[in-house]
């Protein structure tokens, strides 16, 4: 394993939910706070800034080139220029914004909400229609399908536990919520995750400066990686043969001259591979 490498040295305020499109060799990442998502060209290390007029918690990438964009009030589509128009009719979101989600095995794209008074709830975004599937979410946080497709693994940061459903691709449904592990508060909070090749678990630790890497069958700590930035927020693999880990932080409520990493987005070789994205079906 190396050591953590910078690719992206500005401090975002609250960075998240990098997506690796394999095929255009590209990364993207949000600034919630900042209101804005990058497309990062990987080789090069150019980045494109695209503002949005709200919070933005994540993105997906759909089978046309387009972006799914999950913000305050709803889920947009962006064009390749950044313009941006409404995915669905107007729908009232429990919570206060959208936070974080994945496009599934099924080709749907399933992302939840927060809300402190644990308000928010989990949604499937599929043939222009949003479609509430559980409430009481306070910090919706990531997820990721095993290569089966039978199985989500799934966080309520406010929880503190890693959870599993069992998911239906044919029906778009879960079922049989329960909990893999739990993660102590005073270790920190799990965020966003990814799944890697061997069916194991990356699981941002916010809070807690690192990323940890859980056995997928059984939720036992395999390994911790150590992020130099208190507020690890999400991770995903990508390059050319998926096996750079990609780990993005954030830098509110940070001070910069003793944390000046903050915010940063970061690379790691993990030694293992992860898997491709899947996109959300349009059309």
């Amino acid at each position: 394993m190396t050591k953590p490498e910078i690719i992206f040295e500005r401090n975002l305020t609250l960075g998240e939910s990098p997506v690796w499109d394999g095929e255009k060799g590209r990364l993207y990442f949000v600034d919630i706070r900042g209101q804005a998502y990058y497309a990062m060209d990987y080789k090069s290390g150019h980045c494109e800034k695209f503002d949005v007029p709200q919070r933005i918690g994540c993105l997906a990438m759909c089978n046309d080139g387009s972006l799914l964009l999950a913000m305050e009030d709803g889920i947009y589509i962006a064009d390749g220029s950044g313009n941006i128009r409404p995915a669905h009719k107007p729908t009232e979101i429990k919570g206060a914004r959208f936070n974080d989600g994945k496009v599934g095995p099924d080709g749907y794209y399933y992302v939840g909400t927060m809300g402190d008074d644990f308000s928010g709830a989990f949604y499937r975004y599929g043939d222009g229609v949003l479609t509430e599937l559980f409430g009481g979410c306070a910090c919706s946080n990531g997820l990721d399908w095993t290569s089966d497709g039978k199985t989500m693994y799934y966080c309520d940061s406010r929880m503190h536990k890693i959870e599993v459903f069992s998911f239906d691709g044919s029906s778009h449904s879960l079922s049989d919520r329960r909990t893999l592990c739990e993660i102590p508060a005073e270790v920190g909070s799990p965020d966003g995750m990814t799944i890697d090749a061997d069916g194991n678990l990356w699981w941002a630790i916010w809070g807690g400066s690192c990323v940890y890497h859980i056995e997928g069958a059984t939720g036992k700590i395999l390994d911790v990686i150590d992020i130099p930035a208190k507020q690890v927020s999400s991770c995903c693999f990508a390059g050319d043969d998926l096996s750079d880990l990609v780990i993005t932080t954030a830098a509110f409520n940070r001070g910069l001259d003793a944390e000046p990493k903050a915010g940063n987005v970061f690379r790691v070789k993990v030694g293992v591979k992860g898997v491709a994205f899947n996109k959300y079906r349009l059309g």
